[in-house]
């Protein structure tokens, strides 16, 4: 039995915020995909998404944000944060800090290469790498990119995503403080995902250990959230023939997971997914993802109030076409949801990407 009930929310706000040159002939980009948003603690909304020249996941893509400052409802003009073209740049990942600094890390794809030619190694002609920058008044300026590559591609394995969403800063327990990004690698034998983290705010990285998986699962894209124990709870896509969500947990701040299972209540057509602390009091979680077994449509919106391990039925927040999602706090009691939507233009996908908001009650 489900612990927690589908609740009501209010709908406060619906802009769309990255729209391709194939809907606005104005835009600077052909297609916008995977939606990253966070808060940061001031209160401004960073939203992140990757502005590409085709709707291909490797075509020169830049990396592009829009901002709206705290307790103001517009949002800035497009800002481009990370470009390397003709390389691609992908899989944004943001972390906000209580000290004010945003991170953001982001994997880099050489020209003509994608993550199934990609070659082992730190090759920048060859290989995909990873990289960080952080910025640390609220999203205006960011530092110079800083490669980590060697940190994170060990020798066999053929890529590695960061996210794509938000990492977290750990608030409770012995990790405390800690910043914790939620990753995945493709090895030889497939999928899998684990942690990259720092106790000193950044200064150095380390790799964790890869979360042991279910044979016949393959935990590719993912997300991260503390639960009120000071666990860790890894919520990930399936990238496999199960249609659904998989599910483990640390108790070390991200360095090692317990074995990533199956949740066949939370359904999944293979996509990103997004999982989000409400609040420690009370207790709960917010989950978002398309509520489809084959089809990126039906957005739902479930919550949890025992750490991940019974979900309510979900809410519909987009009954059509809904993709990736990001969620993040607007405010206090108050949810922010980054998502793709898709239209049809002569047969061929156009990406919207639309900020809702909504009031969710205690």
């Amino acid at each position: 039995m489900l612990l927690v009930a589908a609740l009501t929310f209010m709908l406060v706000q619906d802009v769309d915020l990255f729209v391709g040159s194939r809907v606005d002939a104005s835009a600077p980009y052909d297609t916008y995909r995977i939606p990253a948003i966070c808060r940061t603690a001031n209160g401004t909304l960073l939203a992140f998404a990757e502005g590409r020249a085709s709707v291909s996941d490797q075509a020169s893509n830049a990396l592009v944000m829009r901002r709206r400052l705290a307790k103001s409802n517009t949002w800035t003009a497009l800002q481009v944060v990370a470009s390397d073209a003709p390389h691609a740049l992908n899989n944004p990942c943001l972390l906000p800090t209580s000290s004010g600094r945003v991170w953001l890390v982001y994997q880099r794809y050489p020209v003509g290469l994608n993550e199934a030619s990609v070659k082992p190694g730190t090759s920048p002609e060859t290989s995909c790498l990873t990289f960080m920058k952080c910025s640390d008044d609220e999203g205006k300026s960011w530092s110079a990119p800083r490669n980590v590559s060697s940190i994170l591609n060990a020798a066999d394995l053929r890529s590695v995503a960061s996210g794509p969403g938000v990492g977290i800063e750990l608030q409770r327990g012995s990790h405390k403080g800690r910043l914790l990004f939620p990753f995945n690698q493709r090895g030889p034998d497939g999928w899998t995902s684990f942690g990259f983290y720092s106790d000193d705010e950044g200064k150095t990285w380390l790799r964790g250990a890869p979360a042991p998986r279910e044979p016949g699962t393959q935990p590719n894209e993912v997300q991260c959230v503390e639960l009120a124990d000071g666990s860790v709870l890894m919520n990930a896509r399936n990238q496999a023939a199960g249609r659904f969500r998989l599910q483990g947990t640390s108790r070390d701040g991200g360095k090692t997971w317990s074995m990533m299972k199956p949740v066949p209540t939370l359904v999944d057509p293979v996509c990103m997914g997004s999982i989000l602390r409400v609040s420690f009091s009370p207790d709960l979680l917010a989950f978002t993802n398309p509520n489809h077994a084959s089809k990126r449509e039906n957005g739902g919106l479930r919550f949890s109030r025992d750490g991940g391990v019974t979900w309510s039925e979900p809410t519909i927040v987009m009954p059509g076409s809904f993709a990736y999602s990001c969620l993040t706090l607007a405010g206090p009691k108050r949810l922010g949801l980054l998502y793709e939507t898709v239209q049809w233009k002569e047969q061929t996908e156009v990406y919207v990407i639309r900020f809702r908001e909504l009031d969710v009650p205690n």
